[in-house]
């Protein structure tokens, strides 16, 4: 509780100083992803990220509720600020749940240390919030003697948040053993942003397509290394962002409803 208590005021520091009112508008109004500040956030100077991350990778090992307080707080500031930061915990969480020992070694370590940016790529054109219809796929690549190499994914996602900035995708593709989630690098070749989406608020948040064209990875970059792993991890996932949503909702009304309060003390009408 101590250290989430420091976490939290450390924030109010940082955004309540780089974020004032006027900022958020203007980052409203320009549709603008607020690059530098989020990349404070995961500065080693501040590390909010860490919060949920474990603390065998470099992490502070909050829990569900830690998560619950950053993300209403941040939510009282901004929600296309609170949706930017705290999409990077959903697009980690494949990985928490699913990963192994070994990929949680090097990613999980990598997005404390690195203070890397990561998308979580499930929803598509076609298939929306049901997860199971997906059509991007990941064929395996075979060697001569018969072993799986690696996958080659193809397929669009749409609406992903932080789809144009992310430096790490957790991607949900189908494998010949059903779906599955895999690890795929900013600049992998084939890997490419797609359409910005122009939304009616939130609009702090980078929301984008991604599209895959025989993107190549590695076999140790399926998540948990067995295929057909994904839907479970997916709903695992889910259980633990309804979290991050239903905080949000708590902050995204208590914000306004302190500048409201703000407001009504300092108004003067008819003398």
């Amino acid at each position: 509780t101590e250290m989430c208590d420091m976490v939290i005021q450390t924030l109010r520091q940082v955004v309540g100083r780089e974020l004032p009112d006027e900022k958020i508008m203007d980052l409203d109004e320009k549709d603008q992803f607020p690059e530098d500040l989020i990349k404070k956030l995961l500065s080693p100077d501040v590390g909010l990220h860490l919060i949920f991350l474990p603390e065998e990778n470099h992490g502070l090992g909050g829990g569900a509720r830690d998560i619950c307080r950053v993300s209403e707080e941040m939510a009282s500031f901004d929600l296309g600020v609170a949706t930017a930061f705290l999409a990077i915990c959903l697009g980690t969480d494949p990985i928490l749940v699913g990963g192994t020992t070994e990929q949680k070694n090097k990613w999980l370590t990598r997005i404390a240390t690195e203070g890397l940016i990561v998308a979580y790529g499930v929803t598509e054109p076609e298939a929306g919030s049901n997860v199971a219809a997906l059509k991007t796929t990941a064929d395996r690549i075979i060697d001569a003697d018969g072993n799986v190499t690696g996958y080659r994914l193809n397929g669009a996602k749409q609406f992903i948040t932080n789809g144009g900035v992310a430096q790490l995708y957790t991607i949900l593709a189908k494998t010949p053993d059903g779906p599955s989630f895999f690890a795929v690098e900013r600049g992998s070749t084939g890997l490419s942003v797609g359409k910005h989406e122009d939304k009616h608020g939130i609009r702090a948040s980078n929301t984008t397509g991604v599209l895959l064209e025989d993107v190549d990875v590695p076999a140790e970059n399926l998540i948990g290394l067995v295929e057909g792993e994904g839907l479970k991890q997916a709903n695992a996932v889910f259980g633990y962002t309804r979290l991050m949503v239903g905080a949000f909702g708590l902050g995204g009304g208590q914000g306004p409803l302190n500048r409201a309060l703000a407001y009504g003390k300092a108004r003067e009408q008819f003398g």
